[in-house]
């Protein structure tokens, strides 16, 4: 198996990570108060609810209909203003398909419902697109070559660009590329910058590792292996003897996996003040539990017990390091589709 395989996989767990940084940092410039150092408690903050069209908008450009949007991180002020963000730690190479990622960003330019408000709407909001710091300067370029083109906003839109940094302190740091923000005291701060310390944030969101989107699957993997098969396994009194090599079975289910990790790892302590139906989804979907289910049982890890109904069972084994042994497995993975591929060109 190649290093840069690895490395690919490695990278994408990376992006995903800083993606769900990105994230709690914006939110945390409203729901952070300087000057009594605590959260406040009148900012709500969501991530990935549903949030129902106008009219207007229920129809896409492609003429298909929409039946919600779903932002990645959503903020509602007292005032009853809002904030709709997006994150894109990366954009398609080729320029080209870079309008796709601003439709969906004017889709979110609309008079919505489903806000967490009495209303279940706003007075008005901002729309922001937050992108790595590499890809800032043409991104901007590009959305003021098509401004007032293929490119309309009615409300206030703003590019955030946002970086990490291993230095010897870690910290995330955000800057407005283009635009204003509504909210004076949040838009001072990012105008020139900003540096908030990773320590900070983990301090505050320790327990979020996942949102809307689905995990780089050795990610996936890490997290369904040690916060769920582990523990169960914990359970059996062979546990604390378990050599290397040896093995405990465990059964686990796809609803128990998404319940276990949407409590402990989602955005979901963040929506006590923001439950509605089913407008806040639970994640992960059980589509990508059953997708890494799936991995474990090809690996040889696992077997179904029943996969109409979800049932697996796990042979736990103990991992010096339970990342990079998924890491390499997928890795090796994508490895095997390429020459799968490659093979079939040829012939």
């Amino acid at each position: 198996m190649s290093a840069d395989g690895k490395q690919r996989v490695l990278d994408d767990i990376d992006d995903y990570q800083d993606s769900v940084f990105a994230i709690i940092g914006f939110a945390n410039f409203y729901r952070f108060d300087d000057d009594t150092k605590t959260m406040r408690n009148d900012v709500l903050v969501f991530q990935g609810r549903r949030l129902t069209p106008s009219p207007a908008k229920a129809i896409n450009s492609d003429g298909n209909p929409v039946e919600f949007v779903t932002p990645d991180v959503g903020v509602l002020l007292p005032t009853n203003f809002g904030v709709l963000a997006e994150v894109k730690k990366s954009f398609p190479a080729d320029e080209k398909d870079w309008l796709d990622d601003f439709k969906q960003l004017m889709a979110y330019d609309d008079d919505l419902t489903g806000w967490p408000s009495t209303s279940s709407s706003v007075s008005s909001h901002d729309v922001v697109l937050l992108v790595h710091l590499s890809r800032g300067k043409a991104i901007c370029k590009y959305f003021e070559k098509n401004r007032g083109g293929t490119i309309q906003f009615q409300r206030p839109f703003c590019i955030v660009e946002f970086n990490r940094s291993n230095e010897r302190q870690a910290y995330f740091f955000f800057r407005t590329a283009t635009g204003k923000l509504t909210d004076a005291g949040v838009d001072a701060k990012l105008e020139n910058g900003v540096q908030v310390p990773m320590l900070a944030l983990t301090r505050a969101y320790s327990e979020i590792k996942i949102y809307d989107h689905e995990p780089p699957p050795a990610y996936m993997l890490h997290l369904i292996w040690e916060q769920v098969i582990n523990v169960k396994a914990s359970e059996n009194a062979k546990y604390p003897a378990l050599r290397k090599g040896q093995r405990i079975d465990v059964e686990v289910s796809v609803e128990e996996v998404v319940n276990e990790l949407h409590e402990k790892f989602s955005f979901h302590q963040l929506h006590t003040q923001t439950q509605s139906n089913d407008r806040q989804p639970k994640i992960p979907q059980s589509e990508w539990v059953q997708r890494a289910f799936d991995r474990l049982v090809k690996a040889g890890e696992a077997e179904w017990s029943d996969r109409t109904s979800g049932k697996l069972k796990a042979k736990f084994t103990r991992h010096d390091d339970v990342l990079a042994h998924f890491v390499e497995l997928c890795a090796a993975d994508q490895e095997s589709k390429k020459q799968l591929t490659l093979f079939k060109e040829n012939h």
